[in-house]
């Protein structure tokens, strides 16, 4: 439903949501962020990744490149439909915690609610749940029902070599062996779809649009490498050749070891590139625009030796450049994209950009820090613009980590003379620097739900090169209803980007 006209948003993770399920779930308090949106002329709602998450919970390391995550099913949803009982649901949402997901718990407990639904559906439930099948469905549901038999090992690490090379006879065995289980899994993810579109269905009828996330890579442990693995580059035995991760940068001056398997260009490109039109007409049934995250790579990749410890010794690698884009376009008509074209990017993946007509990103605090593209004077139209990204911090801690001369520069740039230290959901400077970019050119604004709160930094989402401690923060429905939503329906009317 995007319709390009200048407009704001706010960028919120599912997880994050407020509610009594330990993390945020597509129900209730998502329809409350729709409605705290619409308050304040937020036209966009931006979202992380929301496909099944691996060991890590990052939500950039997926079990799938299409599995909805089933932590994010509301169980009280359930409930309603006569599959779980009250007390049932109550056990789910003891020892949980307000202010942070505990995945660990909130996993374990939300995937025995599911299998007593799953046990308890009518047969005309059933039948309606044997209908969904989404083209990705069923290598889904078999690769999580062996990995559940091989007590959840990754693909590569199974002790059953046929099943770990994907051979015709042992996959077809394995779905007879464990058909009970493809079944459950193919309940949960017929009930997040369900959910998933009843949540986006509301928040079009409010005027919001959809923001998605789209990881560039897939994990190494998922349904797509262990069972299309002639789309990577991996050797017979599967074995990676290489992985992917990125150069020594201004958020980890060592680069970062990402580990995923590499595409195999060559054969994607043979096939039409099949794959990347299925994943996007995927992403546009369930979001109105699409964020690519790392769209540098479609230019030029940093390959890293699998034998390597460290991302160092890697070398960039010319990537498929246009041809993904022109192959979706062909079949899915013009895109609604977000490219993320952060870092040291240079002159040909701004040239790839163009040629595609996405939306580029302008980061603010980037535009301090020594890249004068991100300052907000420079945005053009075809500029997403960003206090900062789920790779950043706040704001408000970006503002206290500038050395004295940076923070000087950057306070007359907002004109701002007021007490810049203070936070709290009317902090001045971080409503100061909303203001222009609600003022520049750029087409959309968007800001993380910490910056509305004027939040520190121990609100972080994700610190890039760290493992432990990312994707846990959360929000409460008290700290949402302390955001002056007329401060922001007056900046949207004054600049234009009023719904």
């Amino acid at each position: 439903m995007w319709d390009e006209r200048r407009s704001a948003g706010a960028l919120l993770p599912i997880t994050a949501l407020p509610g009594p399920c330990g993390i945020g779930v597509l129900g209730r308090e998502a329809r409350d962020f729709v409605d705290f949106l619409r308050q304040g002329a937020f036209r966009l709602w931006q979202i992380l990744p929301i496909e099944h998450t691996g060991d890590s919970f990052s939500p950039y390391k997926c079990l799938s490149a299409f599995a909805g995550e089933p932590m994010l099913i509301d169980p009280r949803q359930l409930l309603e439909k006569g599959w779980i009982t009250g007390d049932e649901l109550a056990e789910r949402c003891q020892g949980l915690e307000t202010y942070r997901v505990v995945y660990e718990t909130a996993q374990k407990k939300q995937l025995a609610l599911l299998r007593l639904a799953f046990g308890r559906l009518s047969g005309a439930d059933r039948e309606a749940c044997r209908r969904f099948n989404p083209f990705w469905l069923e290598a889904y549901a078999l690769f999580m029902a062996i990995k559940g038999r091989q007590g959840d090992l990754p693909w590569f690490a199974w002790t059953d070599a046929a099943l770990r090379g994907y051979d015709g006879a042992a996959v077809a065995r394995a779905k007879d062996e464990l058909a009970p289980a493809l079944d459950f899994y193919r309940f949960v993810q017929w009930e997040f779809d369900n959910q998933w579109q009843a949540l986006r269905r509301y928040a079009n009828r409010q005027g919001v649009s959809l923001i998605g996330d789209m990881p560039f890579y897939v994990s190494e442990d998922s349904a797509e490498v262990w069972s299309c693995r002639e789309m990577f580059a991996i050797d017979e035995a599967g074995r990676f050749l290489a992985v992917a991760g990125a150069p020594p940068d201004y958020f980890n001056q060592a680069g970062q070891r990402w580990g995923n398997p590499l595409y195999n260009w060559q054969y994607l490109e043979q096939q039409g590139y099949s794959w990347w039109t299925e994943r996007m007409r995927e992403a546009l049934t369930r979001y109105d625009l699409v964020r690519i995250d790392h769209f540098r790579g479609f230019e030029s990749y940093w390959r890293i030796p699998a034998a390597s410890p460290t991302a160092r010794d890697g070398q960039w690698v010319k990537g498929p450049g246009i041809g993904p884009f022109q192959a979706m376009e062909k079949a899915l008509g013009k895109l609604p994209v977000v490219a993320e074209n952060l870092g040291d990017v240079g002159e040909a993946v701004e040239k790839l950009l163009a040629e595609t007509g996405f939306l580029g990103m302008g980061v603010l605090q980037f535009g301090f820090l020594g890249d004068a593209r991100h300052l907000p004077h420079r945005f053009h139209p075809r500029t997403a613009a960003y206090t900062g990204t789920h790779d950043n911090t706040t704001l408000l801690a970006w503002m206290y980590e500038l050395r004295e001369k940076e923070r000087n520069e950057a306070l007359f740039y907002a004109g701002y003379e007021g007490d810049w230290g203070r936070g709290g959901p009317n902090c001045g400077i971080c409503q100061a620097w909303l203001r222009i970019l609600y003022m520049s050119a750029a087409s959309l604004v968007i800001a993380p739900i910490q910056d509305l709160l004027g939040y520190g930094g121990d609100t972080r989402i994700n610190i890039p090169g760290t493992a432990q401690g990312n994707w846990r923060f959360r929000v409460t429905a008290e700290a949402l209803a302390g955001i002056d939503t007329g401060f922001y329906r007056r900046l949207a009317e004054v600049f234009d980007r009023a719904t």
